[in-house]
């Protein structure tokens, strides 16, 4: 057999954490019911945007057009473009499972920073291309800046 000792129970640790947790959730209600939260973040300023369509071509590659004009501002190749295919491709399923069809433009959105966001005006998806890098974020600012954007 065994013998196995019992340690006292850590009292003292327990009410350490106890208190820390307290501390924590008092000031998360503070900062929530204060609005403390939200009076922080700055609302972002609009310099410029624009309204483009995304279209699949029988060859693979595809157009990308100025909503406005109907003028083509680009088209993608087949096999290229990884980054906008993949990009539209998620935004073009969430319109799929909300019942959206593709008729409403995207919109490209040039922040006063100078950073881009994408957003989709049917269900009210906005991505901030900043995040994903800025090789990415030119490839989209490419776009913008070949399509006539609005200011």
């Amino acid at each position: 057999m065994s013998a196995t000792t019992t340690a006292p129970f850590p009292r003292l640790q327990l009410a350490a954490v106890t208190t820390v947790l307290a501390l924590v959730l008092v000031a998360a209600a503070t900062a929530r019911f204060t609005g403390f939260a939200t009076s922080q973040v700055s609302p972002r300023s609009i310099t410029a945007t624009t309204d483009i369509t995304f279209t699949d071509m029988a060859d693979g590659s595809v157009t990308i057009r100025n909503a406005a004009s109907g003028r083509i501002v680009t088209s993608i190749p087949a096999r290229a473009g990884g980054f906008i295919r993949s990009t539209m491709r998620v935004l073009a399923t969430e319109r799929l499972h909300a019942g959206i069809g593709q008729a409403q433009p995207f919109r490209l959105i040039q922040l006063q920073n100078g950073t881009f966001e994408l957003s989709d005006p049917a269900t009210g998806q906005t991505l901030d291309l900043v995040a994903f890098g800025p090789t990415n974020e030119a490839e989209f600012a490419n776009i913008f800046f070949a399509s006539e954007a609005q200011k």
